[in-house]
């Protein structure tokens, strides 16, 4: 679905890449994870990814066609819920924001909506205003708007960094039933080794300038469970393989 090929930015001539040949792909309705250190280009990455900056060099394909704007099969979730969400419109208004640069008619765009939030677990609260809700719901109605726009792929900027432990953790299984249930592609950046082999199928370790530096298959079962996928042995293998490739040294960086 998505082709990524020698991908490379520098904000300013001479300057430090960002990014640095770049290569990877991702199928279908996979759950790729993307971990790197700070300030390894990983945000770059996605903005690129998503048509929002040019890239320096390298191309992006996405089901064959080259992206050079914000594709019409994408959506985006930041990881400030609290700033990309509009104040002054509802939770329903937020969900809907988006949904009339499609051109769906009111009752279609409102049908998208309801859907959207009662798949998020927010279908009794679409009169609300962000600021009523709580952190995690905020992150819930971004979910549900990207929803509602109905994308083929998914891009996620470390979208649960600001809530609590176990806010996380209802969100990481929302978000696996959600993919499931709605059959997209989600491309995940994070910062939480553990977070990354839960959630994934595979797991892209980025070093910097960004580039793949190893990509590591998750073959745990498909069914994932919070408390029971975290103790399996293999899952503690998987986690320890990832962090001694964060910790790897690189002789192919720039």
């Amino acid at each position: 679905m998505l082709v990524v090929s020698d991908l490379s930015k520098t904000y300013a001539p001479g300057g430090e890449p960002a990014m640095a040949g770049l290569d990877f792909t991702v199928g279908e309705r996979e759950f790729v994870c993307i971990v790197g250190s700070s300030g390894c280009g990983k945000t770059t990455m996605l903005r690129c990814l998503s048509g929002l900056i040019p890239p320096t060099e390298g191309s992006i394909e996405l089901e064959g066609r080259a992206v050079q704007g914000p594709p019409e099969d994408m959506a985006y979730v930041f990881q400030d819920y609290s700033r990309s969400l509009l104040p002054w419109q509802t939770v329903a208004g937020n969900v809907s924001f988006p949904l009339k640069y499609k051109g769906l008619s009111k009752a279609e765009a409102a049908a998208a909506t309801e859907e959207a939030l009662a798949a998020v677990g927010l279908a009794d609260r679409g009169r609300s205003y962000p600021w009523q809700l709580s952190g995690g719901m905020q992150q819930r109605v971004a979910i549900a708007r990207a929803l509602a726009y109905k994308p083929r792929i998914l891009l996620m900027d470390e979208p649960f960094a600001s809530v609590d432990a176990q806010t996380r953790a209802e969100l990481e299984d929302l978000l696996l039933d959600i993919w499931r249930r709605f059959e997209i592609t989600v491309l995940f950046v994070t910062h939480d080794i553990d977070e990354a082999v839960y959630l994934s199928q595979r797991v892209l370790v980025l070093h910097k300038p960004a580039h793949v530096f190893e990509a590591i298959d998750v073959d745990l079962p498909a069914e994932r469970d919070q408390m029971d996928t975290k103790k399996l042995p293999r899952f503690g293998e998987l986690r320890s393989r990832v962090l001694a490739s964060l910790r790897a040294p690189d002789t192919t960086s720039a």
